[in-house]
């Protein structure tokens, strides 16, 4: 099979999505990961991209799926593989349960890993292959309630940086996108956890936490109307395909830039200051597709 071939993780709304059409429009072959029958016939419809049902949390899944790719492209390889897959999962940290925590981080994290673990023997048959990873602006600071999401984050950039010396300057070119806020139909799903998590608060707890919860859901309503069209990340994502050197990290949207220059330029207290007390001070949480 000729021309270039990416797999795109996540690949049923948002950014997946818009990322698999925008490779597939220009030419690449695509593949992208689903978990539905219904997400499934959605990429197929798009021409020069076909569906892999892929589970992150699932080593067998995810084995799976590159197995397929591997016996499509053979000795071709794979130039390109965008890991988009992810959930957020918020709430005061001490409310949090462990099963919400271990979701969290296998999906973010351990998901991340697996889907490059498989697809690696794919990307090295080809020179220079990508990685480009979906992280957040949630990569560089933390906000409240979202110590689970914004932990998994951070979690991403130590475990690019040493897979990016691992694999030395003959490995795949790697980069961490760092978008701001994103409108996905996910933001249905936070506007609605945010909701729940107001009305479960016991009354110790909402004296406690109340006034961010308020903050988080009229913060998801505005997201909803004001975040960035995934085609922005999806145009820089190609971008960063066609660079013959990547960058390590990208920002995406002006959110993402003023809340990574504050929290570098502003001593860490009076940073923290800002975040818990001033409603003008707002950096949306990115989500990706799960």
């Amino acid at each position: 099979m000729d021309g270039r071939a990416a797999v795109v993780t996540g690949a049923s709304t948002g950014i997946g999505y818009a990322v698999a059409k925008r490779l597939a429009s220009s030419g690449w072959q695509v593949w992208g990961g689903t978990r539905s029958d219904s997400d499934a016939s959605k990429i197929e419809s798009l021409e020069g991209a076909s569906s892999l049902r892929i589970e992150v949390t699932d080593e067998g899944s995810v084995k799976t799926a590159f197995d397929e790719v591997l016996a499509r492209r053979g000795s071709s390889g794979l130039d390109l593989l965008v890991v988009n897959a992810g959930i957020v999962v918020g709430g005061p940290l001490e409310y949090v349960s462990q099963s919400a925590w271990k979701q969290q981080l296998d999906v973010n994290v351990v998901g991340a890993a697996l889907s490059i673990r498989h697809a690696l023997p794919l990307l090295e048959i080809c020179y220079p292959s990508r990685i480009i990873v979906v992280g957040s602006i949630n990569s560089r600071i933390g906000l409240p309630l979202l110590s689970p999401y914004a932990a998994s984050k951070h979690a991403l950039v130590g475990l690019l940086s040493s897979l990016r010396r691992e694999l030395g300057p003959q490995g795949p070119r790697i980069t961490l996108i760092e978008p701001g806020a994103i409108r996905t139909p996910l933001w249905e799903k936070v506007e609605q956890m945010s909701q729940q998590m107001y009305e479960d608060l016991c009354p110790a707890a909402f004296r406690k936490y109340g006034p961010y919860v308020e903050r988080a859901i009229k913060n998801t309503t505005q997201t909803k109307r004001s975040g960035l069209d995934p085609t922005r990340v999806a145009n820089l994502i190609e971008k960063c395909a066609n660079r013959r050197y990547p960058p390590r990290r990208r920002l995406v949207g002006r959110d993402a830039r003023i809340g990574a220059a504050l929290n570098a330029l502003l001593p860490e207290r009076l940073f923290d200051f800002l975040v818990r007390r001033s409603r003008s001070v707002r950096i949306s949480s990115q989500v990706t597709n799960g």
